[in-house]
């Protein structure tokens, strides 16, 4: 399928666009077109619009000069490092055209996926039917090879290159979708084999959404959201030793998947997660009939509308078991899940950042174009630097994620550390981001609000909704606080951290010396949470993390801003380090020595410029 990335224009003089299609009814008559024209202020300001809407429209990953750098840094192996690039370039032109426009479409109230409940001769068949655009924003998005990228054992932070850029467009109703299929078919390689296994795998992995098989994953029941371990869908066992499933589950995003990867309850005596497994249900059965469940109904979502959601019943269901141990499904699946999720978010936020920024620069008033306004600059960079930040965290995140797929020997206190940043990172990066895409939105004004004008409404509707996935945040601040006394993870955050601020080079010694402050304050504060009462400790942990969080970003970025500056690159990873330290890290009496003058100005200005 050939797909035009190029934006297609239309000639004002006859109403048609390049491929001579009548656009909106044809061209205005002249004596309107004429009236139109003694409004030279309102022309002005549309052709203010149009110049802003096609500067969104700029390839993705080459408009990006960070993102450029991070993938340098990551990739230091020239071979490796060209074909990525080369395939991210390719994509990138996509993302911001054809994938928009097909996602933009499939989002618009009337587009949203529906059930269809019975066939023509009243056979139920609960089919979740898509506007024609949803394939083929699928076929963009795994027409990247993106589920056997991450599926490979080491490739991470290969795979989650492309899922950044795919999520500058929102969820799509795909990018969910995409991190089930490698969570599934990497499980699929650990399980003792079972016929069929590798057929689902070799689907899975199909670059093609209208050749492959789709994954989804349930958890949730009504009862049951946080609490996992409240759950009570059933698995039994034949006479005949075929595993079925029984009961409902309450969220069930991409409904219409091929194969399911379900929490159910294989023991009663064993209370709580202890008692739960995981299994797979496949929509067909081994001899091709239509498996035991039914769909209620799709859910009404504030965003990631294109994404099917709904409430199955599982009426004795055909299930393959996965192990009867729930932990493989916290590891797995929920654990990936954490580790994409705040990679989808900050697509978003990037997203929204260079609708701001385009917005900036071509938004004239009080005869000034406003990207010369601080307070405009101000908001742009506090914005920039934040996701620079995060971003870096995730990246190293993920490559810490490789190591230890790849590695010969674990080593022990990585992996815990790993844990823990994964679980903070979710909860922190996915709050953050929220604010971020609706400080831009308010940068632009009205016009960011208006849902056939541009992206920003879907990205900040989505983003509300990833926000709570994998986990709410008063979920995962008491899981942090339990790891901490059962496992000691703050111990092996401080160690891992000291270890880290100690390799930063030479060159970034007024970086490194903040950020050995930083951990000692850290130090004193996680100290004191171990000697308050136990219900002050559940109020206090969501500010402990969110300072463990905001370090670790701190100096995953100036790790690669030092790297940066050493390739002869602008300096602007290190300008957003020293702006989101001022942010998010200093206390006073620092903040009181940081007075918004002309010094700062030029750093907004620096961090804005790349």
């Amino acid at each position: 399928m050939t797909i035009k990335a190029d934006p297609i224009s239309t000639n004002p003089a006859t109403g048609q666009d390049d491929n001579g299609q009548t656009i909106s009814g044809g061209p205005l008559s002249r004596e309107v077109r004429q009236v139109e024209r003694t409004m030279p202020n309102n022309a002005g300001g549309r052709d203010d619009m149009r110049q802003w809407l096609h500067l969104g429209r700029q390839n993705a990953f080459t408009r990006n000069t960070d993102f450029r750098h991070s993938l340098r840094y990551h990739f230091p192996q020239e071979a490796e490092h060209g074909r990525i690039a080369a395939e991210l370039t390719d994509f990138g032109a996509l993302v911001p055209t054809a994938l928009d426009d097909a996602v933009t479409s499939n989002d618009f109230r009337f587009n949203n996926p529906r059930i269809e409940p019975y066939n023509k001769i009243g056979d139920r068949i609960d089919k979740i039917v898509h506007h024609p655009d949803y394939a083929d924003a699928g076929d963009i998005i795994y027409g990247t090879d993106i589920v056997k990228k991450l599926t490979t054992l080491g490739g991470l932070k290969e795979g989650m290159a492309f899922y950044f850029l795919a999520n500058h467009v929102g969820e799509a109703g795909h990018l969910c979708p995409v991190v089930c299929n490698y969570e599934t078919a990497r499980v699929l390689h650990l399980v003792e084999d079972f016929p069929g296994r590798e057929d689902y795998i070799r689907k899975l992995e199909i670059p093609s959404y209208r050749k492959n098989f789709t994954s989804s994953q349930f958890l949730t029941e009504v009862q049951g959201g946080s609490d996992v371990g409240a759950n009570d869908t059933r698995a039994w066992q034949s006479e005949e030793g075929h595993w079925y499933i029984r009961g409902e589950k309450w969220f069930c995003s991409n409904a219409d998947a091929e194969l399911m990867v379900i929490s159910a309850r294989r023991s009663l005596e064993r209370k709580g997660t202890k008692g739960l497994s995981m299994f797979l249900i496949p929509a067909l059965k081994p001899d091709g009939s239509r498996n035991h469940f039914t769909m209620r109904r799709l859910k009404e979502k504030l965003g990631t509308r294109a994404l099917a959601s709904a409430e199955i019943d599982f009426h004795d269901a055909y299930a393959i078991p996965l192990g009867a141990n729930f932990n493989l499904m916290l590891e797995k699946v929920v654990h990936h899940s954490r580790l994409s999720l705040p990679v989808a978010v900050l697509g978003f936020a990037t997203r929204a950042y260079q609708f701001a920024l385009d917005f900036a620069h071509t938004r004239k008033a009080f005869r000034q174009t406003i990207i010369d306004f601080p307070l405009v600059k101000e908001n742009l960079a506090h914005v920039k630097a934040d996701i620079t930040a995060c971003l870096a965290g995730a990246f190293a995140l993920l490559a810490l994620q490789d190591e230890l797929d790849t590695a010969i020997k674990v080593d022990e206190d990585l992996k815990m550390f790993t844990r823990l940043m994964v679980n903070i990172s979710k909860s922190v990066i996915s709050k953050r981001t929220v604010d971020n895409i609706h400080h831009c939105i308010d940068g632009i004004g009205g016009n960011g609000a208006i849902e056939n004008t541009s992206g920003l409404p879907r990205l900040l509707r989505d983003s509300l909704i990833l926000e709570n996935w994998e986990g709410a945040h008063n979920t995962l601040y008491v899981q942090v606080l339990r790891d901490i006394h059962r496992y000691r993870h703050d111990e092996i955050y401080l160690k891992v951290m000291t270890g880290k601020i100690a390799a930063l080079p030479d060159p970034q010694d007024k970086e490194k010396q903040l950020a050995q402050q930083a951990l000692a304050r850290l130090a004193l504060d996680i100290r004191a949470l171990h000697h308050m009462p136990h219900d002050l400790q559940t109020l206090t942990i969501k500010d402990i993390i969110t300072d463990m969080a905001n370090l670790f970003y701190y100096v995953s970025l100036v790790q690669e801003g030092g790297h940066q500056q050493q390739s002869g690159q602008k300096g602007s990873k290190l300008a957003s380090a020293e702006l989101f330290y001022r942010i998010m890290l200093a206390r006073e009496p620092e903040k009181a020595s940081q007075a918004k003058d002309q010094t700062y100005l030029a750093l907004c200005a620096a961090v804005i410029e790349a």
